[in-house]
């Protein structure tokens, strides 16, 4: 899109995904608290949690639903509305004694935050500038780390004062109200097509087209390498006592001192020229996690730990919005199931985070935190020296215009 608008701005979209945070906020946080006082097993709510990423993992299934008949700002808001009726169905739930419709309920909520996310990243795509979008990338993560975290909060802060069915309308509230600034962005009606005759096909060919372009295919690639997963942020408070931190500390540094440090690396990430080419930019946050990531193998002590954890969480955050930029340059304007393949790639980030994150454990079981911060590191030093190697090898610059990545000369094997 080569014309500028004035409205979405870049800002906007860290409204649009707080439906998603909202709802990750609160089943990670006042859900198994609010489970365990009801008596509810860790096993069971470690089950209850696991089921819960199902709708993360196969968003890509439904997310053709925002593709067609309706605007995605239309599905946004509808997502969000059902999200918050799922969860104040949900809340009176938690403390009784059966668990199978409450996870029903939140599954069900979980699918419909997923079209939300689905939703926003389309509109993301085709409503804002080439070098508008790395800037609402970051804005995207800024809000969904934020919302996330304070939405948590929120909620266990709620509970403690008002009745429960007064707490989930104000929770389904907080869910549905941001939704409604997608109906102040210029969309154009949506394409005329069926529901689903044609449909499988259509998306086929839009795959088919990335795994085509050899530039789009190697940053394709590039999301699911061992980099920018921030996959030791779930172990540091498992380590927090080789510092000589305890149960308070880790609240007050990994909960809300570590919201606020990833809301700011992916702040962050909306001062990176636009021209810079995405690729480089995302394994460049990789590197300063991975260096983040020795700093703190090297300190000592509670002070180190702070410093150390916090500064691991802003790189985190950094490359977190990184990815969302990345994934919306591979996705570009001119395809037609936007909001479908930003959903899939968006799935494929969960692929080296599940693979970290067991990598990471491993470490930890053969070597101690050090083991466990290492092999953290490596995964992120040895992507960015690989492409930044590739780069220099074939001649690549580390600019480019706005939209180079679809309309590259995909032709040369150079890329």
């Amino acid at each position: 899109m080569s014309g500028r608008r004035t409205w979405p701005r870049p800002w906007a979209f860290g409204l649009l995904i707080l439906p998603v945070a909202v709802y990750v906020g609160f089943t990670a946080t006042p859900l198994p608290f609010l489970l365990s006082k009801a008596g509810i097993s860790v096993l069971e709510i470690g089950t209850i949690g696991s089921l819960l990423q199902l709708p993360n993992i196969l968003v890509f299934l439904w997310a053709p639903l925002v593709d067609v008949k309706l605007r995605r700002r239309a599905w946004l808001v509808l997502s969000a509305a059902a999200t918050g009726l799922f969860l104040w169905g949900a809340l009176p739930l938690v403390s009784g004694t059966s668990i199978y419709p409450l996870t029903a309920l939140l599954l069900a909520g979980g699918v419909s935050a997923s079209l939300v996310l689905a939703s926003s990243g389309g509109l993301m795509v085709t409503t804002l500038a080439e070098d508008a979008q790395p800037k609402a990338a970051a804005w995207n993560q800024a809000g969904y780390l934020a919302g996330g975290a304070l939405g948590g909060a929120f909620v266990l802060w709620l509970v403690a004062r008002l009745p429960v069915l007064l707490t989930g309308l104000l929770l389904a509230l907080v869910l549905f109200l941001p939704a409604l600034v997608s109906f102040s962005i210029p969309e154009k009606e949506p394409r005329l097509t069926h529901w689903f005759k044609g449909r499988l096909p259509a998306i086929g060919r839009e795959v088919r087209g990335l795994l085509a372009s050899p530039v789009r295919k190697w940053s394709a690639l590039l999301l699911m390498a061992p980099a920018g997963t921030g996959a030791a942020q779930m172990l540091l408070p498992a380590i927090a006592s080789h510092y000589g931190v305890g149960a308070s500390g880790v609240i007050w540094i990994n909960g809300l001192g570590g919201g606020i440090a990833l809301a700011l690396g992916s702040l962050l990430g909306a001062l990176v020229p636009s021209d810079w080419d995405g690729r480089i930019v995302y394994a460049g946050a990789g590197f300063l996690n991975g260096v983040a990531a020795l700093f703190l193998m090297s300190v000592a002590g509670p002070t180190g730990y702070l410093a150390g954890t916090i500064l691991y969480l802003v790189t985190v955050g950094l490359c977190w919005a990184r990815f969302t930029g990345l994934i919306v340059e591979i996705v570009g304007q001119e395809v037609s199931d936007a909001s479908t393949l930003y959903s899939a790639l968006s799935a494929a980030g969960s692929i080296p985070l599940a693979y970290m994150t067991w990598l990471d454990g491993f470490g930890y079981s053969r070597l101690g935190t050090h083991g466990m911060l290492v092999t953290d590191a490596a995964g992120n030093l040895i992507v960015f020296f690989v492409v930044v190697s590739v780069f220099l090898y074939n001649g690549l610059t580390f600019r480019h215009s706005p939209g180079a990545l679809l309309h590259a000369d995909d032709t040369s094997a150079d890329d």
